[in-house]
């Protein structure tokens, strides 16, 4: 298994380091996503609900097209796992609902549910 760091990651896509869907120009332009915060990751993605959040999120389901998708598996360790793309989003309660978080993550609000398909 390939990893980067963070840093890599962003020198190949651009964005900021410290964003879970680091954006260029107004386009999120990879997702570097923790599998406590997004457990189904990478075929669902949970958003908080930190306004920045929601924001590349709706960004991200309104965009098209595909991004790469990379995995957290240990400190500023992350897998290339391929290319996806948003298959469909909802914000309804019942199907945020169905996927919990850690349960030490818990207390941070899922705003929407975003699923994901390999290209």
């Amino acid at each position: 298994m390939a990893t980067f760091t963070i840093a890599q990651i962003s020198e190949k896509h651009g964005g900021d380091t410290t964003e879970y869907l680091p954006h260029v120009d107004g386009r999120v332009v990879c997702a570097c996503l923790r599998l406590d915060y997004n457990p189904g990751a990478p075929g669902v993605i949970l958003p908080g609900d930190d306004p920045d959040v929601q924001l590349w999120a709706s960004v991200l389901c309104q965009q098209g097209g595909a991004i790469p998708v990379y995995i957290r598996h240990q400190a500023d360790a992350w897998e290339y796992v391929g290319e996806y793309e948003v298959e469909r989003s909802s914000q309804l309660p019942a199907d945020i609902a169905e996927h919990p978080r850690a349960i030490h993550l818990a207390k941070i609000k899922v705003s929407r549910v975003i699923w994901m398909r390999k290209i």
